[in-house]
């Protein structure tokens, strides 16, 4: 009833049954409750829990078996705080979320406000492809910003290329720094280096993946994927210029 003027929502009814909700449109699969829980529990990509009992816990570990997403407002107690059979892997932080956004879903004495953008925020990064990602980078950074990648493998790089970034990064800011950011891995060594040695790191942001910190002194961290591979692969889009150490 609240979800915009109800055009994006369907309600997945036993054949010959009606929601008679006044939003959203019916769509129709099963016989009866059980047989539309068993198709309910293959269709999502995302599952939002409330609540729930036993027929909740079935449908998320049916969604979580074969690798659907599982997002548990576990502050609304029941099946989504653990009970009822509810897959324990299903209450762990995903990669995709931070530790506040867990935290918030699962406090009673977070204002609803709170747990209800915490939940959103989840979902969205659920589900983010990395072009959308990369879309929402960019974005953030300002669309007429020249995205500079410093793009190495070795965490400990050789003497000589550690002085050779060091020597570049003061002189990239000097020149570009106004007009671009410079983004790294949020790897030691080169990585570090450059942000370290680029000016005072107002333009330069670290790509790491959600839930993981650079632990950088310059720079602001900044995320995409739920592991090193996703992160990578948004990395890949973000560019404009990479140049590339060792």
């Amino acid at each position: 009833n609240n979800a915009g003027d109800g055009s994006h929502v369907k309600n997945i009814m036993p054949f010959g049954k009606s929601s008679g909700f006044g939003k959203g449109e019916d769509i129709y699969a099963g016989g009866d409750d059980e047989e539309r829980d068993e198709v309910f529990g293959l269709v999502g990509d995302v599952y939002v829990t409330v609540g729930g009992d036993g027929e909740v816990s079935q449908i998320a570990k049916a969604a979580e078996a074969r690798g659907a997403k599982v997002v548990p407002l576990m502050r609304t107690g029941g099946a989504s705080d653990g009970e009822f059979g509810f897959p324990k892997a299903a209450l762990s932080k995903p990669s995709y979320a931070t530790e506040d956004q867990w935290s918030r879903l699962a406090s009673k004495d977070a204002p609803v406000e709170d747990s209800a953008e915490a939940a959103v925020d989840v979902v969205v990064r659920a589900m983010e492809s990395p072009p959308e990602a990369a879309h929402r980078l960019r974005s953030s950074m300002g669309n007429e910003t020249t995205v500079v990648c410093i793009v190495s493998e070795a965490e400990d790089g050789a003497a000589d290329s550690e002085a050779l970034v060091k020597s570049i990064a003061p002189q990239l800011d000097a020149q570009m720094g106004s007009r671009s950011t410079f983004v790294t891995r949020g790897m030691s060594g080169v990585q570090e280096s450059f942000a370290d040695k680029c000016g005072d790191g107002s333009h330069v942001k670290h790509l790491m993946p959600f839930g993981q910190s650079s632990g950088f002194g310059k720079g602001g961290d900044i995320y995409a994927g739920g592991d090193n591979e996703a992160r990578d692969e948004v990395f890949g889009l973000v560019g404009d210029i990479y140049v590339t150490v060792e």
